[in-house]
């Protein structure tokens, strides 16, 4: 696929030896970037979706896109269950397209990366609830937590917080049985 290129011509200045040679050079502008997704294209399928009383491959393809961009921001880039978070997202607007409403407003991409923005945090709160409870009971059985459990707990800034002065916490219950397999 080729891209449109506005030629410009561009001579120097006349006192110069290559403008008395009358060599013309052609500058090549590049054209602004287009919007990875178009709003009003967004509005239309959402449109023809409701009429149809399903999503449709449009529909579908354009929040595939917005969540992989949503997910490539530098808040989410790194994170190791980056895929996860976006599988989430794209299920949850699955099962949410329908309630943007076309009659009360005409921004669909901005309800869509809320809703999007929306599944990832909640996703990251998820992972947290899981990692404290992960760290209480590696603490209960005399265990290492991670770092970030560490420091939460003391409040230590300077790194210098050591394991053994972990307090025991009574007010985590847990079940032997349930933590087999």
């Amino acid at each position: 696929m080729s891209k449109k290129v506005n030629e410009t011509p561009v001579t120097e200045n006349t006192a110069t030896a290559e403008t008395n040679a009358a060599v013309v050079e052609v500058v090549k502008k590049r054209r602004a970037p287009k919007n990875y997704l178009n709003n009003a294209d967004l509005l239309q399928e959402v449109i023809k979706s409701h009429a149809q009383k399903r999503m449709t491959d449009g529909l579908a393809k354009m929040l595939t896109l917005l969540c992989q961009r949503y997910a490539s921001k530098g808040n989410f880039a790194n994170y190791t269950y980056n895929d996860d978070m976006q599988a989430y997202a794209m299920m949850m607007s699955c099962r949410t397209w329908k309630n943007f409403n076309p009659e009360k407003s005409n921004n669909p991409f901005a309800y869509y990366t809320q809703c999007v923005k929306n599944c990832f945090r909640q996703y990251l709160m998820a992972e947290k609830r899981h990692r404290i409870i992960r760290d209480k009971l590696l603490v209960a059985h005399g265990m290492a937590p991670s770092h970030t459990y560490l420091m939460d707990q003391e409040g230590a800034t300077d790194g210098s917080y050591q394991f053994e002065s972990i307090p025991h916490n009574d007010d985590f219950n847990y079940n032997d049985n349930d933590l087999e397999c």
